[in-house]
């Protein structure tokens, strides 16, 4: 890359240099050990960037030595005076003797390469390694979804994710010993965690992860080294999965045993005696609401407004027909004091607003309904007759 852009790249996107300083912490007890075998050897750093594992093999008396193409990343390695060579790391790593390096590093280096300069990186180092000695390959972990689908594609000069089965095979398949696989960087509280989310099954996966491969050595060297090669590192998309899957079967276990309870109690109410009793109440307000639902109140008002004109009428005429009867009906609305209220809804039946009793048949009135038939006229007039007659009875 040119200029300073893939060593700003890497400040932003990979995490600073203390960052990375804490992240190397855990190669450490794979390389103790063999300090007390190999001190003060060298051991190599491919793709050393800014030279963060160089510091580390300082401090534990090792004599590193790093290459890297970027002049960016090299320059702050000669800031700090570490010991870094610009250059092709594959080709330097070709031209090594024999048996002379204690570690052969790739921290994010194999997916930047071809396949088949994979294989010559594990072939080489297996040979340049001592007796013991260890290939440490670091790389964006695919089988964190978000990784393998998203973040890894962010950087421009990576090649494709590698799986790490295809990467510990590698190892395998060229004569290492002892192959051991690490997962890195998740966050450290999901494997306790009661609560995962889909979103925790998706990115957390450990986002990194390294093959260390260890060259074949005598029983006491591999013995001596064997510890840190028998810890489990990390969490699998597989471990995630299930701890999701059981705690989602939890809750519904939970949902379920509410549910029962929640039953136990209806049915318990279903047969109290206070349920019977109160059954027809239940049955009246459903027929209510079924009836409104269904606009049964709004037809029958309609119903009771176009046929209460003609019934209306045609009560009146047999009323008045009967003047015994009338007699008798006009006492009895007198006593119950609706007399004013029969008439008011007798004229707005009739769409009129006179103030004429319905029960007073006079010319007036009997004018008033000249749009009658001649039938209904004849019998105002016996009416009126009657009425006469009546009075002068009384």
């Amino acid at each position: 890359m040119k200029d300073d852009f893939y060593r700003s790249f890497e400040d932003r996107h990979r995490g600073s240099r203390d960052v990375i300083n804490e992240r190397l912490n855990v190669y450490l007890p794979f390389v103790d050990s063999l300090s007390k075998y190999y001190p003060n050897e060298p051991v190599l750093d491919l793709g050393c960037g800014r030279g963060e594992w160089l510091e580390l093999m300082l401090e534990k008396c090792f004599a590193p030595f790093g290459v890297d193409l970027d002049d960016g990343m090299l320059d702050e390695c000669r800031e700090r005076g570490l010991p870094a060579h610009k250059g092709d790391a594959i080709a330097f790593l070709k031209g090594l003797p024999n048996e002379s390096q204690v570690v052969v590093s790739a921290f994010h280096v194999v997916e930047h390469i071809t396949f088949e300069q994979l294989q010559s990186v594990v072939s080489e180092s297996l040979r340049v390694l001592k007796p013991g000695g260890l290939l440490i390959m670091e790389t964006p972990n695919p089988e964190n979804i978000s990784v393998g689908t998203r973040s890894f594609y962010l950087d421009p000069t990576h090649q494709r994710p590698i799986p790490d089965l295809l990467l510990s095979f590698v190892a395998e398949y060229y004569g290492f010993a002892r192959v051991k696989t690490l997962r890195l960087q998740e966050n450290k509280s999901l494997k306790k965690s009661n609560s995962l989310s889909l979103v925790d099954v998706l990115t957390g996966v450990s986002p990194d992860y390294a093959v260390i491969a260890q060259k074949a050595a005598s029983d006491d060297v591999m013995h001596m080294t064997s510890q840190p090669f028998e810890k489990d590192y990390g969490v699998t998309l597989n471990e995630l999965a299930a701890t999701y899957d059981l705690q989602i079967s939890k809750k519904i276990e939970q949902a379920e045993s509410v549910a029962q309870a929640a039953n136990a109690q209806l049915y318990a109410v279903l047969a109290s005696r206070s349920w019977q009793i109160t059954k027809p109440l239940r049955w009246c307000g459903l027929q209510a609401r079924r009836l409104r639902d269904e606009g049964f109140v709004s037809r029958a008002k309609a119903l009771v407004k176009k046929i209460g004109r003609p019934v209306v009428k045609r009560a009146m005429e047999f009323v008045n027909a009967r003047p015994v009867l009338r007699k008798n009906i006009i006492e009895l609305i007198n006593r119950l004091g609706l007399y004013e209220r029969i008439r008011r809804r007798y004229w707005i039946l009739q769409g009129k607003t006179h103030k004429v009793s319905p029960l007073v048949i006079g010319r007036s009135f009997v004018n008033e309904f000249s749009d009658l038939s001649p039938r209904a006229r004849q019998i105002y007039a016996d009416l009126k007759i009657e009425i006469k007659k009546y009075k002068e009875n009384c």
